[in-house]
């Protein structure tokens, strides 16, 4: 039986598999509170020592037939079926298969979801994951097929976009996946309008930048979490649909007021290239940029 040392790349990230044998993974790209990694599993008996964060192993093969030996547990492992494992405990596994092993892996940090359970009025001291194998989760299948999505396209506002999935996920593993109850929370009335007009300026004024969620929240002393639920309750959108708007509202005034070129205009409001702007321009106002000039 092989143990599976814990390996980190060049970027320090540490991973349950070795190196060689992850396609590609989030590491290096800022991501907060969680990491992604597409892997091929080499090995059919291999073990594991207790890791630091938790993992969620979404199968993206054919299925087969799974068996983790410690806790003498055994299932069927379907394409999109999941495996959450707890940080902190080792386990040694048996895999029967007629194929390629292809999973994609989610790391949380243990951290992020104290302040995500903090934030949904839960003592985070009392918060554990409950493992799980071959389970059918059709939220989390569909968070982390689009987090593996963004990974590959690396696409317009990742950071705050990754941020909000990784929130949602965090949010829905206590409620489902945990020793924990979703508490009756008070009715969201929003955040005061002296903090609202704080994060808003601040939003015009990094509207060019890469803004993520941690920082907009930060603004408002809140978590990404917490802040997300009060901002939606004040203006009737995400974080991320109000970054977005915003942006367009300020490429319609450059278009209308300078002789910017659609890639100075998309670079200027915060957009990777000229189709994102073009994209999101059109979803929003009905035209493309250059017919509003």
């Amino acid at each position: 039986m092989e143990q599976v040392p814990l390996e980190g790349d060049r970027h320090g990230t540490v991973f349950d598999v070795p190196p060689e044998h992850i396609v590609q993974s989030s590491s290096g790209k800022g991501w907060n509170g969680l990491d992604i990694a597409e892997v091929i599993h080499p090995l059919d008996d291999f073990a594991l020592p207790a890791l630091p964060r938790h993992i969620l192993i979404l199968n993206l093969s054919a299925p087969s037939t799974i068996q983790e030996r410690l806790a003498g547990r055994q299932g069927q492992l379907g394409t999109g079926n999941l495996v959450i494992l707890p940080a902190g405990a080792p386990t040694n596994w048996h895999l029967e298969r007629e194929g390629e092993v292809r999973h994609l892996h989610l790391y949380l940090s243990p951290t992020f979801i104290q302040e995500i359970a903090a934030s949904a009025d839960i003592y985070p001291d009392t918060v554990e994951f409950i493992g799980t194998l071959g389970i059918f989760d059709p939220q989390i299948e569909s968070i982390a097929l689009s987090l593996f999505s963004e990974l590959r396209s690396d696409g317009l506002g990742g950071k705050l976009y990754v941020e909000s999935l990784a929130n949602i996920l965090g949010i829905h593993l206590l409620r489902q996946h945990s020793s924990v109850k979703q508490p009756s929370l008070p009715r969201s009335v929003g955040l005061d309008k002296v903090t609202l007009r704080r994060v808003s300026m601040y939003i015009e004024e990094h509207l060019a930048e890469g803004l993520s969620l941690s920082e907009i929240a930060a603004v408002a002393s809140l978590s990404p979490y917490h802040f997300t639920r009060l901002f939606k309750a004040s203006t009737g959108f995400s974080p991320h649909q109000y970054v977005i708007q915003r942006r367009i509202e300020r490429a319609k005034l450059l278009l209308s007021t300078t002789n910017w070129s659609l890639t100075t205009v998309a670079h200027a409001v915060g957009f990777a290239n000229e189709s994102h702007l073009a994209l999101h321009f059109k979803r929003l106002t009905g035209i493309i940029p250059s017919s509003y000039r």
